[in-house]
């Protein structure tokens, strides 16, 4: 196996928080450009401008409408997986309880030893090889 289960585990908890917090910032992001582009707008309506001001606020309406698009086309993107983290409440989370549980079952094994159950004589042959296979 490529891929150790704890690995595993950090890399789905990563993804599965990573597609919730971009989404969400995306959101913001849209938020924001949409109510900037208000005061863009009025700004081109209400100001006295002239054309040096004009053509700057031209560029940041254009700069607006291209970091809003490219947050809108990243969450259309995002939106299947963010309604799976979402439709499961708690998935994340749970995730996460998983990680900890693999992280705590590795703890487990690694302190892990062999007591024999009749022949006690075997024991420093099974501290031996424990002692030999954690080097």
């Amino acid at each position: 196996m490529d891929t150790t289960a704890k690995e595993a585990a950090q890399r789905l908890h990563e993804i599965l928080s990573s597609v919730k917090k971009n989404y969400d910032l995306n959101v913001k992001e849209i938020d924001y450009c949409d109510n900037e582009y208000l005061d863009l707008t009025h700004a081109l309506e209400f100001l006295d401008n002239g054309e040096i001001e004009t053509l700057n606020l031209t560029r940041q309406l254009q700069d607006n409408r291209r970091r809003r698009r490219k947050a809108k086309d990243e969450n259309e993107r995002l939106q299947p997986l963010y309604d799976l983290v979402m439709k499961k409440n708690g998935l994340v989370d749970e995730v996460s309880r998983g990680r900890r549980r693999v992280q705590e079952i590795i703890k487990t094994q690694a302190v892990r030893r062999y007591t024999p159950r009749v022949r006690k004589d075997m024991q420093s042959v099974f501290d031996e090889a424990r002692a030999a296979k954690s080097e």
